[in-house]
């Protein structure tokens, strides 16, 4: 009788030190939980050598924390004039700056490839900084999204009486007429 004692619990020492070892094999793998249908998709899991563990998004320092900005993104941009009170509307898939600095580069070599360039040469306007011309008003990225934002903002300035002359103006779209941009805190742009 006691060696079958001592044989059951030899069987449950090797029992435990299997699972013991398996535990410690398996890969944790973490899940963001945004709703219970995550729970069903972790449970798929169950049988296999991973184990499932959840992270929250709504973390008291998620909500508190700041979060860095690309403060010079691509998208449509607006370059205004001191002088004339003019804008002209443009967009890039680069860093504006990048952007800011052809055209500057165009005016000093007295290149009139972008309608910038070629109003500031011709009304002999002073050009300034990006820090002091430059605005970002629509962040996005390269296709017909930005094209369409471009086009909604230079109707808009049109409209307004505030674009630059240089700057060609597609036919008034009647969409563009009744759509309202987003309202920037600095209004004067």
């Amino acid at each position: 009788m006691e060696k079958k004692e001592r044989a059951k619990n030899k069987d449950k020492r090797t029992k435990t030190n299997d699972t013991q070892e398996r535990q410690v094999q398996k890969q944790l793998v973490t899940f963001t939980y945004h709703s219970p249908i995550i729970r069903r998709v972790t449970n798929l899991f169950n049988n296999t050598e991973i184990r499932i563990a959840f992270k929250a998004t709504n973390t008291i320092y998620q909500q508190l924390a700041e979060k860095t900005q690309n403060k010079n993104p691509s998208g449509i941009y607006v370059v205004k004039r001191k002088t004339c009170n003019k804008k002209y509307v443009g967009q890039s898939g680069r860093r504006i700056t990048t952007r800011h600095k052809e055209h500057i580069r165009y005016i000093r070599s007295n290149n009139t490839t972008s309608a910038y360039a070629t109003h500031i040469l011709n009304n002999r306007h002073e050009y300034g900084t990006a820090e002091n011309t430059l605005k970002l008003k629509h962040p996005c990225r390269k296709g017909q999204k930005m094209n369409n934002w471009e086009n909604l903002y230079t109707q808009m300035y049109r409209q307004l009486d505030r674009l630059i002359t240089e700057q060609k103006v597609n036919d008034p779209n009647p969409l563009y007429e009744l759509a309202q941009p987003p309202q920037d805190r600095d209004d004067s742009t």
